[in-house]
């Protein structure tokens, strides 16, 4: 597995929307997706958990409430299948996809070739859409000192990837994530779209992976996302993936045809 879909895997324990999308070779992914232009060096100092006189709700209740206002799965959505449709780059594939909740996933190609960025980016889109652990406790939430940025207010996280979010209209619209390879994944949302219900669902997001200790961009990746709605549900219906690396750039449309729910009664 490549490195970015393996950083696409532990973007996805969070399920930040819009756990998604690096890919690497034909493609590269990374969220997600869900993205964001982060600044590198040192991290601004947080205040954890402390409320200024300017702020109605602490940081940790506003990312809440940003996680909580995203579009996931209903209670009662137990799955799909579909037949599905690859072009990467000059190549067109054809083959089948069934998702079961919460986290099972099968793509089948006619020819029986999947390169592991398609699934990796089929995996992204579908998990950032399970709802998420809302037992989970965050570490170290606070507000970084207040500024213009039109892409929200910025939080910080003292966990492991020494996390990053802005929200603005109670939408998580940039994540940043630092991991063991010294490098930084970046994911800025461009666009949403929202639901019915009101809450959103990410569109067009731009991602980049830098190397913190020279701030030198290794790839960015721009996702635009379609759904389709079911019943209660929003499913997928095209994913396009622009990747930029290594001196060019690459092109990956997935498409979903044909969707069935699964009837969780008969447990298909």
């Amino acid at each position: 597995m490549s490195s970015n879909a393996s950083i696409l895997q532990q973007l996805e324990q969070d399920k930040v929307t819009p756990r998604s999308a690096g890919v690497r070779g034909a493609m590269g992914i990374a969220l997600l997706a869900s993205a964001m232009i982060f600044a590198f060096g040192a991290l601004l100092s947080v205040n954890a958990g402390n409320r200024t006189e300017t702020d109605q709700v602490s940081a940790n209740e506003l990312l809440q409430q940003a996680r909580e206002n995203r579009e996931v799965f209903s209670d009662g959505f137990v799955g799909f299948r579909s037949t599905l449709n690859v072009r990467v780059d000059g190549t067109l594939m054809h083959g089948t996809c069934t998702f079961r909740m919460p986290d099972r996933l099968d793509v089948d190609m006619e020819d029986g070739r999947l390169p592991e960025t398609v699934e990796a980016t089929i995996r992204s889109m579908l998990m950032h859409r399970v709802p998420s652990d809302r037992d989970a406790a965050d570490e170290g939430v606070g507000y970084a000192a207040v500024d213009a940025d039109p892409l929200g207010r910025q939080i910080m996280l003292a966990d492991s990837y020494r996390s990053a979010y802005r929200i603005r209209d109670r939408q998580i619209l940039k994540v940043s994530r630092g991991f063991g390879d010294n490098s930084r994944l970046v994911l800025n949302v461009m666009e949403t779209e929202t639901t019915v219900s009101g809450r959103y669902l990410p569109r067009h997001v731009f991602a980049v992976r830098f190397d913190e200790e020279t701030g030198a961009v290794q790839e960015a990746w721009s996702y635009l996302s379609k759904f389709q709605r079911l019943g209660s549900d929003y499913l997928p219906l095209s994913r396009q993936v622009i990747r930029a690396g290594q001196g060019d750039t690459s092109a990956m449309l997935i498409e979903w045809d044909d969707i069935e729910l699964l009837d969780g009664v008969s447990g298909d």
